[in-house]
């Protein structure tokens, strides 16, 4: 087995309309994504671990996690978190979960694939992949609607995004590959 020495390191991107200091009212800021990668114990590629921030009417940000997302799963829905899991996304010092229960909308790489659809709103019934509670209310301050991927080339690993967001009345859209990941990790001499 070979000792890792080097830690991969988070990636993050900002969209366009991205300010170092945001507005004073609704849409405060863009979107930020944050991936990193995952490893196996001999430096190959496994997943990456996503976290979606939506800035738009919340100036403290709203998250939605995808735990790994891996390039087997295709095009995988961004899942709107739910209203509670914005109160303990923000602050470390609130912890509390509610009925003991973890808040968070999570995604973790079960199967080989998730289709887009064109509802985002709507939770398949047949996939594992998804934990958000179907109960629960959505948290309007999260706009992102649409789906992510990796995608696979010989040396790298790249995340590629189609999603709209923002304010109704004026909806923002980024598709493209907005990040990469090395396939292999290097070690450290």
């Amino acid at each position: 087995m070979t000792d890792i020495q080097t830690i991969p390191a988070s990636h993050t991107w900002q969209s366009g309309d991205w300010k170092e200091k945001p507005f004073s009212q609704a849409p405060y800021n863009g979107i930020q994504i944050t991936g990193v990668p995952q490893y196996s114990d001999n430096g190959t590629f496994i997943s990456a671990s996503i976290t979606i921030t939506d800035y738009t009417n919340n100036p403290t940000g709203v998250s939605s996690h995808i735990q790994a997302l891996t390039t087997a799963q295709g095009q995988v829905d961004i899942p709107a978190p739910d209203t509670q899991s914005d109160s303990d996304s923000t602050d470390a010092d609130n912890a509390t979960t509610v009925s003991g229960q973890n808040t968070e909308s999570d995604t973790s790489a079960t199967t080989d694939s998730v289709p887009a659809s064109e509802d985002n709103n709507s939770v398949p019934d047949n996939n594992p992949n998804i934990k958000t509670d179907i109960n629960s209310e959505e948290n309007d301050d999260f706009t992102v609607n649409g789906w992510m991927a990796l995608e696979s080339s010989s040396m790298d690993i790249f995340l590629r995004v189609h999603f709209r967001y923002g304010l109704e009345s004026f909806q923002k859209e980024e598709l493209g590959y907005i990040m990469g990941f090395s396939a292999v990790l290097k070690t450290g001499n």
